[in-house]
């Protein structure tokens, strides 16, 4: 079991026992607050077992008939999870409506409503705190939705625990404000997972990592970007480069070019999936004819020589006779094992 199932899955057994202590209590005290928060606890458990069971789905290797992982599983189970908690508030709210409008509020505010919202904001701190670490480090979207439900959990909890006091105080009406106040919290969480989740499922690209492939990919020599697209899957990066480089480059000088790109956009992505197509371009041939001299290298390399070794040699090779301002372009040709 990985460690984004076992946190789930313990997410799970918190957001049972929330349940029936909320439930159970609710009903003893006629407390519409606290069967809400009861209600958004459902959801939770719900949604920490959807999502146990769609990591055990993500966390599977890429096959022929998925060529890209099957890190989508998430972001449907995160989208399956909004619709219910949409469903959950609009219950809350015309519930609460009802009991203004009606001005039935039989609620008891008993000492053991306080203590049970009052541990439910411990217990949905740790969680929050727990799902939170785990999600930044595993890039997952699943956890980060149930984090956000976790810290929600914590200001309706609140809300019922004043709600509650006010009740205690003489304003019979405050617990059904609280339960539409939890309701809107459940709205909200809803409509920020679903449109993270729509977000991923449509290709949407993604701006900030977009940005810093683009940068790295600029920051090489003799290499012009002409397309990037870019998409995530499972919280792993998916380029898709094609850039102009020198006319006249041979197939072992693009692929030095391409390993290159790579290494640059993993450099900034760790564990991003990178393929790039190199296509000449006119524009990008050395100018050696602006008073100095094009000099050509031809380098022999051993079979043992990693792309990415040739490519270094390449640079530091580029670097050196690039100090000397007689020399206008530098042309490194690879040679195969003599």
């Amino acid at each position: 079991m990985s460690l984004q199932q076992r946190t789930a899955l313990g997410s799970a057994v918190v957001a049972l026992i929330l349940v029936a202590l909320k439930l159970t209590v609710g009903l003893l005290s006629h407390s519409l607050g606290l069967i809400a928060e009861a209600i958004h606890s459902a959801t939770d458990l719900l949604a920490a077992l959807m999502t146990f069971f769609a990591l055990g789905v993500a966390v599977r290797p890429a096959d022929s008939g998925h060529p890209f992982g099957h890190g989508r599983a998430e972001h449907l189970s995160a989208l399956g999870e909004g619709a219910v908690l949409v469903l959950a508030s609009i219950a809350i709210s015309v519930q609460a409506v009802s009991r203004l409008a009606s001005g039935s509020q039989p609620v008891q505010a008993t000492w053991y409503g306080f203590a049970v919202a009052g541990a439910a904001i411990v217990l949905d701190g740790a969680r929050w705190r727990s799902s939170s670490a785990v999600a930044r480090r595993q890039s997952s979207a699943a956890l980060q939705a149930n984090a956000l439900h976790f810290a929600l959990d914590m200001v309706g909890s609140g809300a019922v625990i004043v709600g509650l006091a006010l009740v205690r105080l003489g304003y019979r009406g405050a617990d059904s404000v609280a339960a539409l106040l939890v309701a809107a919290l459940v709205l909200f969480s809803a409509g920020r997972v679903m449109r993270r989740s729509v977000a991923v499922l449509m290709d949407s690209s993604p701006a900030a990592a977009e940005r810093a492939a683009r940068d790295a990919i600029a920051r090489l020599p003799a290499v012009r970007l002409r397309r990037l697209r870019m998409r995530v899957v499972g919280g792993r990066h998916f380029a898709d480069v094609v850039v102009g480089v020198r006319a006249g480059t041979d197939v072992s000088g693009g692929h030095a070019i391409a390993s290159r790109i790579e290494h640059a956009v993993h450099e900034v992505l760790p564990g991003s999936d990178v393929v790039v197509h190199v296509e000449p371009d006119a524009e990008l041939v050395q100018p050696a004819t602006k008073g100095g001299r094009l000099i050509t290298v031809r380098v022999r390399l051993t079979e043992a020589t990693s792309a990415l070794q040739a490519e270094q040699l390449r640079e530091r090779i580029e670097a050196e006779l690039s100090r000397h301002p007689e020399v206008a372009a530098v042309d490194i040709e690879e040679a195969g094992p003599g």
